[in-house]
């Protein structure tokens, strides 16, 4: 089995290799991190005898989701030394940015056997927590034949990956095996991991890590600084399209244009997902008819001219966004009005904001729908709907106020998944296994 899955592992890489080349060439992607995916991890990582716990978060928002988690270990167990891995760059960097003087932090090997040896080789982890549902069989086979504990955290399975998975049934029933334990987010994911093979007895319901936010101690002071900076006034009306998607931003763009027909006190900080397209959606700004600036080009010393304010603000930096939502008056949820499941509903219901996303919310499904029953979100087919709600929003001040109260009443009341899984990782951390590699 294992032979075959590295072959097609091999197979789906060479096909790959030509986009990754062209990645390197136009954008430097992907050079930084290759040897660490190679399992060549920095001879500064630092180990400890008794063995650290290593947590692999693949991208940012995985990574946000297990930032209350990894300090609560921290604080717990002190002594052992607490690994941060990511595939993407940007998840590199925010962890980094989050964690840096807690973790250490690298890059997740390619699931080839020579890769994945030399980073368990050179971490030696006495347990593994893997986020959401990266499943690598190579990785999870060989730290079975090591006898490190792997524990699914804040679990789930997709609409598109049942699809798949179900195809594959019989491999992945084997693969889910190498588990010590799969903790999912709710009900419907755990009869779907269960569908696809996993052990009962090896399965069962944490919750969900992203609903383990709080505001930062300091958060007054800097939205009082990002107030100054941004040239907030009083009578801003501020949106905020967080995560917007591929082909999204002209349909917000259109939708915000109706808006400022009706206040010309609106703002938009428009905040595309991938760094790699702040270039193409500048270009498509100087398309319309707004006076923008990219947040980039906004410092302490240089704010925007208060007589020639800007309508847009491109956020063109990264580690911000989720501060920037306690400014808003509005949130847009990006990757809703185009089908690609949309983005997480709780950063902006940390700070009680009315939210607005579209109809592709298949990756917060379950999310989604308990906004949609508490009143505390509403979903909009298409542009034209979505520039509706921002009028209707902008001219009721009261239905914003409650719908961000019943936002933030739905993040208190599910609190708890940090708790369950510290719980799920001492009582692992407690077998007996063999002495560590």
């Amino acid at each position: 089995m294992h032979l075959l899955y590295s072959f097609c592992f091999t197979l789906g890489f060479l096909l790959a290799l030509p986009y990754f080349l062209l990645q390197v060439l136009w954008h430097k992607k992907y050079l930084s991190n290759f040897k660490q995916r190679l399992g060549l991890l920095p001879a500064a990582l630092w180990v400890s005898a008794q063995g650290g716990i290593w947590i692999h978060a693949v991208s940012v928002g995985e990574v946000l989701a297990i930032l209350p988690l990894a300090r609560t270990l921290r604080q717990k167990w002190p002594e052992r030394p607490l690994f941060i891995s990511t595939t993407t760059i940007t998840g590199h960097n925010l962890a980094n940015q989050k964690l840096g003087g807690a973790a250490q932090v690298f890059y997740f090997p390619f699931d080839w056997r020579f890769s994945v040896r030399r980073s368990l080789a050179r971490v030696r982890p006495q347990i593994v927590l893997i986020a959401e549902t990266e499943i690598w069989p190579n990785f999870l086979r060989e730290c079975q034949l090591r006898r490190i504990p792997v524990l699914l955290i804040n679990g789930r399975i997709s609409d598109r990956s049942l699809l798949w998975y179900r195809k594959i049934r019989w491999f992945m029933k084997k693969t889910l095996a190498y588990f010590s334990y799969c903790c999912m987010q709710s009900q419907i994911d755990l009869e779907r991991i269960r569908s696809l093979g996993a052990p009962w007895e090896k399965t069962g319901v944490c919750g969900n890590l992203k609903y383990e936010m709080y505001s930062p101690d300091d958060l007054e002071e800097k939205i009082e600084a990002y107030r100054r900076l941004l040239g907030l006034r009083s009578s801003s009306f501020l949106v905020v399209a967080g995560s917007t998607m591929k082909g999204e931003e002209s349909l917000v763009l259109s939708a915000f244009q109706e808006l400022r027909r009706n206040g010309p006190q609106a703002l938009l900080l428009l905040a595309p997902r991938h760094p790699e397209r702040f270039k193409e959606i500048e270009q498509l700004l100087r398309e319309h008819p707004f006076h923008f600036i990219r947040r980039s080009a906004i410092s302490a010393k240089d704010q925007p001219d208060p007589t020639r304010a800007p309508e847009v603000i491109l956020l063109d930096t990264m580690g911000e966004l989720a501060t920037l939502y306690a400014l808003a008056d509005v949130v847009f949820i990006g990757g809703s009005l185009v089908p690609t499941g949309g983005h997480n509903l709780l950063e902006p219901a940390l700070f009680s904001k009315a939210v607005l996303f579209g109809p592709s919310m298949s990756n917060f499904r379950e999310m989604a729908e308990h906004f949609l029953r508490k009143q505390a979100a509403f979903q909009v087919a298409n542009e034209s709907a979505l520039a509706g709600k921002f009028i209707e929003l902008y001219q009721d001040p009261a239905l914003r106020q409650q719908m961000g109260r019943n936002g933030y009443q739905i993040l208190t009341a599910h609190r708890g998944a940090t708790q369950c899984l510290v719980n799920r990782i001492e009582a692992l951390l407690s077998e007996p296994r063999a002495s560590i590699p």
